[in-house]
C-alpha cells in the first residue's frame, strides 16, 4: 500500500498553509492510504502495459486536426492531449510499426528480391519505385519506408519477414505472419487503441490507432538508433543489391525536418485519415526530446486529385509555437519549483537519481502540484515510490524516488494547503 505523504503546488501559485490538529493529521493520512490504495502506479513513459497511462497536461491550441498526444521522452510528462486515445486511420505513420516488427524480427543484411506483388500503383500509392526483379537489403528498404513512405517498401519488408515466420513463400501468407507480428508487438506495448490488418497503413475497415498509441510507438523508434537515424537524414541514395545495379532515391516527406529543432518524423495522408504526422523535437537545448502526433488535419484536393491545401503543417506549427511560449523545463525541486519537495524528501531520507527536467506549463489556467507517494518500507538504494506531476489536478507524469537510509517511521507535522 502506498501512502501519499504531501501534496503541494508550484512556487506560481503557493498558498497559505496551516498545521492541523492530531484527529485531523490522522484524517488526513487515513484518506491518503485509501485513494491511493485504490489507484495503479502512474507511468513514468506513457504506454506501459502494467501502468495507468498520464490523464494529459492542457488542451493544446486552437487546431483542425481531429486527435493530439505530445509527451516528453526523456521524463514520460504529457503536454498536451486532444482525444488522445480516439481510435481512427492514421495512415501511413503506421510504417512505425512496421519498421519496430522489422528491426525486431529481421536483419538488416538481408536481401531481399522485389516480387511483382510488392510493386503497387504509383499513381495511387506513396512508393520508392520499386522494379521487380531488383535485389535491396532490409537496411536500404527501411530508407524507401520511412522516408517517401514506400507502400512497395512496406510490401516487400512485410513478405519477407513474414515469410520467415510463417515458413511460406506465399505473398498473401507471409505478409498475414507479419501483421500478426505488429499485432503482437502492439499488445507488448500496451498500446490499447492499435489494431492492424496491413503493413503499409491504407485504409481498412479494422484497421486503427490513436494519437497516443502513435506518439508511444514513435517514441520507441527514436530510441532505435539505426531508425532514428533513417528519419533524420532529409533524402536517400543508394544502389539495389542485385546483378544489375539501379539507382534508387528519394526524400522526407516530414516537412518539418530541421525546423523548430525537429530531428525526425512520420507522415500519413489518405481519405479517412485526413493529413497526419508524427515528429520528434529537441528542446531544453537537446536535454529533453518531445514526441508529438498529430492526427486528423485538413487536406483538401483539387479537381485533379492534387492537393491543394494540408493543414497539417499549420496545426503542427501552432503547436510548436504554443509549446515555446507556454512551457519551460526545470528539474523538480531546482528554482523553488515544488517549495518543499526537498524538505520533505530529506525527512523521508528519499532521493531522485539523476531527475531529467520536465516541461512545466505557466498561465494562470495551469497550476503545477506534486504529489510524495512512498511504498512499503525498503533497503537503502531501493525504489521506494514516485514524486507524481500534477497541471491542474490531473497527473501527468512522475519521477521514481529511491531510499537513502532508514525510512522514518512517522514525519513530522507536514504543512497541509488550507
Amino acid at each position: 500500500m502506498s501512502r501519499i505523504i504531501a501534496s503541494r503546488p508550484s512556487a506560481r501559485h503557493r498558498p497559505l498553509f496551516r498545521f492541523p490538529g492530531p484527529s485531523a493529521l490522522l484524517s488526513l493520512l487515513l484518506v491518503s492510504i485509501i485513494l491511493t490504495s485504490t489507484a495503479s502506479s502512474i507511468a513514468a513513459a506513457p504506454g506501459l502495459a502494467s501502468e495507468t497511462r498520464p490523464a494529459g497536461a492542457i488542451d493544446p491550441p486552437a487546431v483542425s486536426a481531429r486527435a493530439i498526444f505530445s509527451y516528453d521522452l526523456t521524463s514520460g510528462v504529457v503536454l498536451y492531449e486532444k482525444n488522445p486515445t480516439e481510435r481512427m486511420q492514421v495512415g501511413s505513420t503506421v510504417k512505425i510499426m512496421t519498421a519496430l516488427v522489422v528491426m525486431k524480427l529481421g536483419k538488416l543484411d538481408d536481401e531481399v528480391l522485389i516480387l511483382e506483388s510488392d510493386e503497387v500503383d504509383v499513381e495511387m500509392y506513396s512508393n520508392m519505385q520499386l522494379v521487380a526483379g531488383d535485389t535491396l537489403t532490409v537496411g536500404t528498404l527501411l530508407y524507401g519506408l520511412l522516408l517517401p513512405s514506400g507502400n512497395d517498401g512496406a510490401n516487400a519488408l512485410a513478405r519477407h519477414i513474414g515469410g520467415q515466420i510463417s515458413g511460406s513463400d506465399d505473398p498473401n501468407t507471409a505478409i498475414n505472419a507479419f501483421v500478426e507480428a505488429m499485432n503482437d508487438m502492439a499488445a507488448e506495448l500496451g498500446l490499447r487503441n492499435s489494431n492492424f490488418t496491413n503493413p503499409s497503413g491504407i485504409d481498412s475497415k479494422n484497421s486503427y490507432s490513436s494519437a497516443q498509441d502513435i506518439a508511444i510507438l514513435f517514441g520507441r523508434l527514436m530510441k532505435d538508433p539505426k531508425l532514428a537515424d533513417i528519419v533524420a537524414q532529409p533524402a536517400y541514395s543508394f544502389l539495389s543489391a542485385g546483378p544489375r545495379p539501379r539507382q534508387y532515391q528519394g526524400q522526407t516527406t516530414n516537412e518539418l525536418l530541421n525546423k523548430s529543432g525537429v530531428i525526425g518524423g512520420k507522415t500519413g495522408t489518405t481519405d479517412d485519415a485526413g493529413g497526419c504526422v508524427v515528429f520528434a523535437r529537441q528542446v531544453n537545448g537537446g536535454a529533453n526530446t518531445v514526441i508529438t502526433a498529430v492526427l486528423g488535419s485538413e487536406v483538401t484536393y483539387d479537381s485533379t486529385g492534387m492537393k491543394a491545401e494540408d493543414v497539417r503543417w499549420d496545426d503542427a506549427q501552432k503547436i510548436l509555437n504554443e509549446m515555446d511560449a507556454r512551457f519551460s523545463w526545470v528539474v523538480p525541486g531546482a528554482d523553488d519549483t515544488f517549495p518543499g519537495l526537498a524538505e520533505e524528501m530529506a525527512i523521508w531520507q528519499v532521493e531522485f537519481r539523476d531527475p531529467p527536467a520536465i516541461p512545466v506549463p505557466s498561465g494562470d489556467d495551469s497550476r503545477t502540484t506534486y504529489q510524495l507517494v512512498l511504498g512499503p518500507p525498503v533497503d537503502a538504494g531501493e525504489r521506494c515510490g514516485t514524486v507524481r506531476l500534477l497541471v491542474s489536478g490531473r497527473t501527468v507524469g512522475s519521477i521514481p524516488i529511491y531510499q537513502t537510509g532508514a525510512a522514518a517511521s512517522l514525519p513530522p507535522v507536514l504543512a497541509w494547503a488550507a
